[in-house]
């Protein structure tokens, strides 16, 4: 069966699909991605299980695929009535697709949505990780704890960010803090140019290197931190309006930090609704939760 797999969210729910396109590709199933950001390519070289990417430009870009595939394919949390839109213009013969369930872990939604189609499953994420010793040596120490400070979370979703990391690095100022700033998170740099530690703004495919070579991950719900998922780091992640139970990591070694409070998670991914303005749940969250957490690692 030709599959084609439509894939318009980021990169962490990209790392969190490629179960989802292993699982179709080990059931016998040819896939092709089509995404709508070249970057995302990135966390893919290497792979065996995807026949070719396609880079969506406008929605126009779909009908190139004019029936040519049996099965048309979303990840997790795309409304199913845009993707029946959508295959208006694709008229592949099967329709898969399905909105993000409250509490189910997004791998395990994106293998629900082609369990009919993909008996073979494998829940193991696939990230492509270069060779490149050399920014090792520019960055990580040998005698020093490296850990990674993952403190953005994109310009769009500024609400994720939780305010203690400067604090958070005076109690680390023993080891080797590597700060990654996004090339649209650049204003959080001031944060921390005061403080020993190591600003880190390199091409994906590198900081993918240093993160699969750090000793712990801190950071807020982002792409960041599932690299480090993937890559089977020790983590520490913290969370406020999102839903830990849908997006966190997967390993025993990931731990989560959140505030036990009723009107959490509120944020919906679907519309980027947040529910309310003040992010109690992040601002209320202490170094010492925090802390407290960092030190099964250290």
């Amino acid at each position: 069966m030709r599959v084609l797999v439509v894939h318009s969210w980021g990169l962490g729910d990209l790392i969190m699909a490629t179960p989802m396109l292993r699982s179709l590709h080990l059931s016998g199933h040819r896939v092709d991605l089509a995404l709508f950001s070249s970057a995302n390519t990135t966390v893919l070289k290497g792979n065996d299980f995807i026949d070719k990417i396609h880079l969506i430009r406008s929605k126009i870009d779909f009908v190139k695929f004019f029936k040519r595939y049996d099965a048309l394919v979303t990840t997790a949390g795309t409304n199913p009535k845009k993707i029946a839109s959508l295959n208006l213009l694709i008229q592949a013969k099967k329709v898969f697709a399905s909105h993000q369930e409250k509490d189910i872990h997004r791998i395990d939604m994106n293998l629900n949505i082609v369990q009919d189609i993909a008996p073979k499953q494998i829940r193991e994420p696939y990230i492509f990780v270069n060779d490149n010793e050399d920014i090792l040596r520019k960055y990580l120490f040998t005698k020093r704890k490296n850990i990674a400070f993952c403190v953005g979370s994109g310009s769009k979703q500024k609400f994720k960010r939780w305010d203690g990391f400067w604090e958070l690095a005076t109690r680390l100022n023993n080891e080797n803090i590597l700060v990654f700033i996004g090339p649209d998170e650049v204003d959080l740099i001031k944060k921390y140019k005061n403080l020993d530690v190591k600003i880190v703004q390199e091409s994906l495919e590198d900081t993918i290197k240093l993160i699969a070579n750090v000793d712990l991950a801190i950071g807020n719900d982002n792409g960041l931190m599932h690299i480090a998922y993937a890559t089977k780091r020790d983590t520490v992640t913290i969370y406020g309006m999102t839903n830990e139970k849908e997006t966190g990591g997967y390993y025993p070694n990931n731990e989560t930090v959140c505030l036990d409070m009723a009107c959490r998670p509120c944020f919906d991914p679907a519309t980027d609704y947040v529910g309310c303005a003040t992010f109690d749940c992040l601002h209320n969250l202490s170094v010492e939760n925090v802390w407290k957490a960092c030190r099964k690692f250290l």
